[in-house]
């Protein structure tokens, strides 16, 4: 009986550590991943700068702002630039979106990238800060 409540005991234990560090296998991120989100983080900074650049200024209606119309235009051309650049790096929008959390909060990850690439570096670090309206700034 005792071999029974010892093996059970350790049958538990181990569950419980693979169950526990389950998590932390499953968001290992790795360094072509840093890579990829980093390189396209610098991609859309730049490019974004300049497709605002070269847009005329929004027109202003009665309501004293652009309308609905012409919002929602902007936010579906916005997108589909975006998508074009994730392309190249073999992303999508909602991937993106979804992982680019977990990759940055590799904060260790990605500066030892950048710390390689000090070219990528000076680009990265003259983008733009997000003002974390689940943009896609950094």
């Amino acid at each position: 009986m005792k071999q029974l409540s010892a093996i059970i005991v350790a049958v538990f234990l181990l569950f419980g550590t693979l169950f526990y560090s389950l998590p932390t296998w499953a968001t290992h991120i790795s360094e072509s991943e840093i890579e990829q989100f980093v390189r396209a983080r610098i991609d859309m900074g730049e490019s974004m700068k300049n497709f605002f650049r070269n847009r005329k200024p929004p027109q202003f209606g009665p309501e004293g702002g652009p309308s609905m119309e012409e919002l929602r235009s902007l936010e579906t051309e916005i997108n589909k630039h975006i998508a074009g650049i994730l392309s190249k790096h073999g992303l999508t929008n909602e991937f993106y979106l979804e992982r680019r959390a977990e990759v940055f909060e590799d904060e260790e990850g990605v500066q030892k990238f950048l710390s390689l690439h000090p070219d990528l570096k000076l680009r990265y670090e003259a983008i733009p800060k997000s003002r974390g309206r689940g943009g896609y700034g950094h």
